[in-house]
């Protein structure tokens, strides 16, 4: 087997040879595309400019979304990794992805469960227990996904297409009824370019318009929320195949036909071993996953896809940690930290949604066909300690990609500083004000003290 030395020199030699060009590209980037000015001006009660006063600068929210599936929310057999699951996630993301897989939600025709306190399906908590641990822990949902093919219920798969249709629709109503308006965005359709290897699915996964259908249908029921597809690792066929891609060119028709998208999902899993039942499966998998790590395909990919004129999201994304060792532990920390800067010094990207969070917790086919687990991508070993990974994450998003700062007023009043998107709070002479820096928004305040 490769030693971690080896795996480190083959998963970031891509890197280390464009190291300057790539960096520069990032630190330019982020100050570009995540950061704006805000000037504030004190004045006392007659309107006096308030000159030489402290001002302290403290973020508390950012407006980029980085978040992870919360698939494993009451789902532990024990109750004290119950307790910390539901600690650590306010405490990492700021987004939830949640499960609405229809043979899961409705395994029996009519009663969808949807309440809280509905019949546990193992990784898939009941969309109110979810929305209520959102809802009081400040986080955005995500809705994922109203048609995924693979996932139908069994009471579906064999209807003619005008029942499918008709069912799909009742779906639609009953989810726009309970969940518009208390959503961050909601997924439409997943991995179409997946469906000539699923065994289960309805008779719509073989029309030819079955996406504009989708958006067309979900636009109806969800008219003013944000609507967005979703495609396995589409980034390095992007950056090979350019605009013959095959992503790009459904969008594009889809555009074309008139569909409603308004943002595009990427997902980005690296899933070494998910298929290899042997050490030399293994070892080869390992060797195979290479072009994954490659940021200049990752900039490549982005920059094609950005030319439909859409937000992009990273919507589901793995890097599993190679082995038991501390080295490999850092290795996976340092490849997350690549792919990360990458897509947050993007312009078109605003949401990164990491996959499984916690190691042995992820998805294993029935028939062993497919092992999530083998990747041990999580960001958190199984007994819920982070791993260097998720230590990695918070820094970035509350030390790295943050803005704090103390300033002072000049002789008119003013102060002006260059921060991250998002809410602040602002501390003068025992008064705290609220200030927010939103990108394409005129971010000045007149504030009397």
């Amino acid at each position: 087997m490769m030693t971690s030395e080896e795996k480190r020199e083959l998963y970031m030699r891509a890197y280390n040879e464009h190291k300057d060009e790539v960096d520069a590209r990032i630190v330019d980037g982020i100050e570009k595309n995540r950061k704006g000015w805000c000037k504030i001006c004190l004045t006392d009660e007659n309107g006096v400019p308030v000159s030489g006063r402290t001002v302290k600068i403290n973020q508390k929210t950012h407006d980029f979304k980085y978040g992870a599936n919360i698939f494993m929310l009451d789902e532990f057999d024990d109750e004290v990794k119950n307790t910390e699951y539901r600690r650590f996630f306010k405490e990492y993301f700021n987004l939830a992805t949640v499960p609405f897989y229809w043979c899961d939600l409705e395994p029996v025709e009519g009663k969808p469960r949807y309440d809280k306190n509905s019949v546990k399906v193992y990784r898939r908590p009941a969309p109110e227990l979810c929305m209520e641990y959102c809802e009081e822990n400040g986080l955005d949902a995500k809705l994922h996904c109203l048609v995924y093919e693979s996932w139908v219920p069994d009471w579906v798969k064999n209807l003619p297409l005008g029942d499918v249709k008709k069912k799909y629709e009742e779906r639609f109503r009953r989810i726009s009824e309970r969940f518009s308006g208390r959503m961050f965005e909601f997924e439409v359709i997943n991995e179409l370019l997946c469906e000539e290897t699923w065994k289960k699915k309805s008779v719509l996964s073989e029309q030819r318009n079955i996406l504009e259908w989708s958006f067309k249908t979900a636009r109806r029921y969800f008219p003013n929320e944000t609507l967005m597809i979703n495609e396995g690792n589409p980034l390095p066929t992007l950056a090979r195949a350019d605009y013959r891609s095959a992503y790009f060119l459904m969008i594009e028709k889809a555009l074309l036909n008139g569909a409603q998208i308004d943002k595009i999902g990427l997902q980005n899993h690296l899933f070494t071993g998910a298929n290899a039942h042997n050490p030399e499966e293994y070892e080869q998998s390992l060797k195979s996953g290479i072009y994954m790590n490659d940021p200049n395909v990752y900039f490549k990919g982005l920059d094609v896809i950005s030319d439909l004129g859409l937000p992009l999201e990273l919507t589901e994304v793995t890097v599993p940690t190679f082995g038991e060792t501390a080295e490999d532990e850092e290795l996976q920390a340092d490849m997350l930290k690549l792919w990360y800067s990458v897509w947050f010094s993007h312009p078109n990207v605003d949401t990164i949604v990491y996959w499984n969070t916690v190691d042995g917790y992820a998805y294993d086919a029935p028939d062993s066909s497919w092992m999530e687990n083998n990747c041990c991508g999580g960001l958190f070993h199984r007994d819920l300690t982070p791993k260097k990974s998720a230590l990695m994450l918070k820094k970035l998003f509350s030390e790295t990609w943050h803005t704090n700062l103390e300033l002072t007023t000049d002789k008119d009043g003013y102060a002006e500083f260059r921060g991250f998107f998002g809410m602040y709070s602002m501390e003068t002479g025992g008064k705290e004000f609220e200030l927010a820096i939103h990108k394409n928004e005129n971010c000045s305040f007149n504030i009397s003290v």
